[in-house]
């Protein structure tokens, strides 16, 4: 417990060290860019420092308060300040890298004259304070809708997978995945109510729920998760561990799923007889989890055993990452999460630098994986370019 704890302080110091130098590049480049002074820029300073703070003030109070609704409002203001200063420092980077990309250009180009050059400069001031007053306005913007977005009404996603040799009794198994609900800061019991009666009346044949499901304690969080218990399917409901399981007491955590009538999916495997086929339902740990607990170390291999022979075998893993090996081992089919499809901008690009299968269907080798973009949000309550999803898996024959 203890090295959890020291843990999550050494990543709440790193985080809140990163975005406060984000937010200090931004009010320089910023503050400056619209030429404000004297109160106007001490109170620029003030708010950048005090949002600055906000997170890991956020995260005490999500620890130590009883008073839920302050919690949450608070979390909120927090968060979605984090939300908007992402997109505000990274739209004044682009400005910033642009402008002085035009600068030299000008400055270099043959036949310039001096007095051009002059008369080019001497604008750029003026230029300067339009963009900044432009990203601004752009990135409140973009805040407010990926706000509603991230608050419309769950999208529910038809999944068809295609098998060239599926049994008939497979033909239209459906499972219904949702996944990084991240129940915690701003996500509460009435969200997974609403989840829960919607998947139940999309009448499943099992419910997988492939990690990152909370984001703290059990014992600050476990009435919000009750709602799963009233899951509805033909086969029950599965789930596995995500990373941030294991920053939130995984153990602790898995009792209490378990408890619900959640089967928890450790490197192993059910065996499901659905008519006369048997379909192997496997999961492995979070591919990040050995690092934290050894013995839970991700093993697609282990998770297989006793169900090769099966007619189909699916493999829940949160991170996609997984596919590499959920192929060398035999699965079919793999269902992940994990990436949110990059949230909102600029994540949206930047998740391609770390996953190859970011969202939707796709093949590796012999396996199809299918990866959500999650049901829930992270941090920021923002969706921008990748909207929350409840999946929708069916099994199709090829024709």
């Amino acid at each position: 417990m203890e090295n959890q704890i020291s843990r999550f302080l050494i990543f709440l110091g790193v985080f809140t060290l990163i975005i406060g130098l984000g937010y200090t590049y931004t009010g320089f480049r910023l503050i400056d860019g619209l030429g404000a002074q004297g109160w106007t820029s001490r109170l620029a300073w003030i708010l950048i420092v005090l949002f600055t703070l906000s997170i890991p003030i956020s995260y005490y109070i999500s620890l130590t308060s009883d008073r839920e609704k302050i919690q949450t409002a608070f979390s909120y203001l927090a968060f979605t300040g984090l939300g908007f200063f992402t997109i505000l420092f990274s739209l004044v980077l682009l400005k910033d890298i642009t402008t002085a990309s035009v600068n030299g250009i000008v400055s270099v180009l043959p036949g310039s004259t001096s007095d051009g050059a002059v008369s080019f400069f001497g604008r750029r001031e003026f230029l300067n304070r339009i963009l900044s007053v432009s990203v601004l306005g752009l990135a409140g913007g973009l805040t407010g809708i990926g706000f509603y977005q991230a608050h419309r009404k769950l999208k529910i996603l038809p999944v068809t997978v295609p098998g060239e040799n599926l049994h008939s009794s497979l033909e239209g198994f459906r499972i219904v995945q949702i996944s990084d609900i991240h129940i915690g800061p701003t996500i509460k019991k009435g969200f997974l109510e609403s989840v829960v009666k919607t998947v139940n009346e999309l009448k499943p044949d099992l419910v997988a729920i492939t990690g990152d499901l909370v984001d703290g304690p059990v014992n600050k969080l476990k009435h919000h998760i009750t709602p799963l218990a009233d899951l509805k399917s033909k086969h029950g409901t599965f789930f596995v561990t995500g990373n941030h399981e294991y920053y939130s007491g995984v153990l602790s955590w898995i009792r209490e799923l378990e408890g619900h009538g959640i089967e928890v999916l450790l490197n192993e495997n059910r065996i499901l007889e659905h008519g006369s086929a048997k379909l192997t339902l496997a999961g492995v740990t979070d591919l990040k989890a050995g690092s934290i607990l050894p013995e839970h170390k991700t093993d697609p291999h282990k998770a297989i055993q006793g169900g090769e022979h099966s007619d189909y075998k699916v493999l829940l893993a949160h991170q996609p990452n997984s596919v590499f090996e959920s192929a060398e081992a035999g699965f079919d089919l793999q269902l992940s999460g994990h990436t949110h499809g990059g949230q909102y901008f600029p994540g949206n690009f930047l998740i391609y630098l770390a996953q190859k299968f970011v969202a939707g269907l796709h093949r590796h080798k012999s396996t199809w994986i299918y990866v959500s973009r999650g049901t829930g949000y992270w941090g920021p309550p923002l969706r921008l370019g990748a909207p929350s999803e409840i999946s929708v898996i069916e099994l199709k024959k090829n024709s």
